[in-house]
C-alpha cells in the first residue's frame, strides 16, 4: 500500500550546545534529533515492506501446474523468466516411446504475461527422433515468440509416434491421438488462463510433427483454428510416406506394423489426412516447404508438401499455399522463417488475449 512520504532531511550540521540558540531559531533538544531518526527508519522499513509486497505478488503470479485430464505433474522447473519445463506422467504414452528419458511438457508464457488475462495457445510438435526441447535448444522458439501475447506449448511426438493410437502397442503404450487431443488440451486449459475456444488455439509442426498438426486439425477441426504443416509429408498412401513412417521403427526396436498396422490395414486411410481435406475448411491452414534441394529430406518433403497443396485446391479448400523457405530439414531455420513469419498472420486469425 502506499504510505505517505515523510519530509525530506537536510544534511546534518554538528547541532548547537543544548540552551543555545542557533541563529534565527529555537533550541535544538535532541530527542528532536531522536524524533527526525525514528521518522527516516519508519521510512525505509516503509519501503523496505513495499518491496516485499511487490516480490511476494509477482511470485504468486506465477503458475502453477497441477495433474488431471489424465496427466500426473511430477516435478516444474523455471529455466528462464517465461519457460517452464514440466515432467508429466500419463498412461496413454510410455517413456520407451521417447526419444528422450523424460516425458515433458515445455511452455513459454507471453513476455508480459498477466495471469488474469485469457490468451490464444500455439501447440508445436517437433520431428522424428526428436523431443520438446529440439524447439528451445535448437530452434530457440522464446526468442521467435518474443513480443507476442500467445502461450506456446511444445509436446512429445514420440521417436516416431505420428500422432494417432498405435494399432500395434506391443512394445509400449502409444496412444497420441488420445494424448496430445484429449489429454493435453484440457489439461493447459485448466493450468493457464488460456482462450478455450478453436479462435484461441493454433497447431504447427515440423517433418513428422508437420504430419501430426495437419492430421489433428483434419480430425479435430473444431479444436483449431490455424494449421502450420513445415517440411512434413500429408498422404500415408503415398509410399514415401509409407517408407518415412515404417524405416525409423528399426532403430528403436519399434514393430513395423506398430502405427498404422499391415500396409492393407484401414488405419492407414483412417488417419490419412489426403482422405479428410474437408475438415479444414474452417481452419486457416499453412503448408512450408524449402527450396534447399541439396537436402534429400527436404528435396522430397517439397514434393509431397507441394502434392497436398494441389490436393487442397482441387477440393475447394483454400490455403496459404506452399510457402518457400530457404531452408533445409532443419528445426531451428523453420522456427525462424516458417514460425516467425506467421506469427503475425496468427495474431489476426485468432482471438487477441
Amino acid at each position: 500500500m502506499p504510505f505517505a512520504r515523510t519530509r525530506p532531511f537536510a544534511p546534518w550540521s554538528r547541532p548547537a550546545p543544548r540552551g543555545r540558540r542557533p541563529s534565527g531559531g529555537h533550541p535544538v533538544k535532541r530527542s528532536t534529533h531522536r524524533r527526525r531518526a525514528f521518522t527516516l527508519v519508519l521510512a525505509l522499513l516503509a519501503t523496505l515492506l513495499t518491496t516485499a509486497v511487490a516480490t511476494t505478488g509477482t511470485a504468486a503470479a506465477l503458475p502453477g501446474f497441477s495433474s488431471g485430464h489424465g496427466i500426473e505433474v511430477r516435478n516444474v522447473m523455471q529455466t528462464t523468466p517465461r519457460t517452464y519445463v514440466v515432467n508429466i506422467h500419463t498412461n496413454s504414452v510410455d517413456t520407451r516411446a521417447l526419444a528422450w528419458t523424460y516425458h515433458d511438457v515445455i511452455i513459454t508464457l507471453p513476455s508480459d504475461y498477466n495471469p488474469n488475462v485469457a490468451y490464444p495457445v500455439l501447440y508445436l510438435y517437433h520431428g522424428r527422433a526428436q523431443s520438446p526441447g529440439a524447439w528451445h535448444r535448437e530452434a530457440n522458439i522464446e526468442e521467435v515468440t518474443h513480443g507476442y501475447p500467445i502461450i506456446t506449448v511444445a509436446a512429445e511426438a514420440g521417436w516416431a509416434g505420428w500422432g494417432t493410437n498405435w494399432v500395434n502397442q506391443s512394445a509400449g503404450a502409444q496412444q497420441w491421438d488420445r494424448f496430445h487431443l484429449d489429454e493435453l488440451i484440457p489439461w493447459v486449459d485448466q493450468n493457464l488462463n488460456t482462450i478455450q475456444a478453436r479462435e484461441g488455439r493454433a497447431i504447427a509442426g515440423f517433418s513428422m510433427g508437420g504430419f501430426v498438426a495437419i492430421r489433428h486439425a483434419t480430425h479435430r477441426p473444431w479444436l483449431f483454428r490455424m494449421a502450420i504443416g513445415m517440411s512434413g509429408g500429408y498422404n500415408l498412401e503415398d509410399q514415401r510416406m509409407r517408407t518415412a513412417v515404417t524405416a525409423p521403427l528399426v532403430q528403436k526396436g519399434l514393430p513395423l506394423d506398430g502405427p498404422y498396422g499391415a500396409p492393407w490395414d484401414g488405419s492407414w486411410g483412417f488417419n490419412n489426412p489426403w482422405h479428410r481435406v474437408g475438415g479444414l475448411s474452417g481452419v486457416h491452414t499453412v503448408l512450408y516447404a524449402g527450396t534447399r534441394h541439396d537436402d534429400p529430406l527436404e528435396q522430397q518433403a517439397h514434393r509431397l508438401t507441394y502434392e497436398f497443396h494441389q490436393h487442397l485446391l482441387a477440393n475447394g479448400i483454400s490455403n496459404s499455399w506452399m510457402v518457400e523457405y530457404d531452408c533445409g530439414h532443419w528445426i531451428d531455420c523453420v522456427a525462424r522463417n516458417g514460425i516467425g513469419r506467421e506469427l503475425p498472420v496468427m495474431m489476426d486469425v485468432l482471438w487477441h488475449p
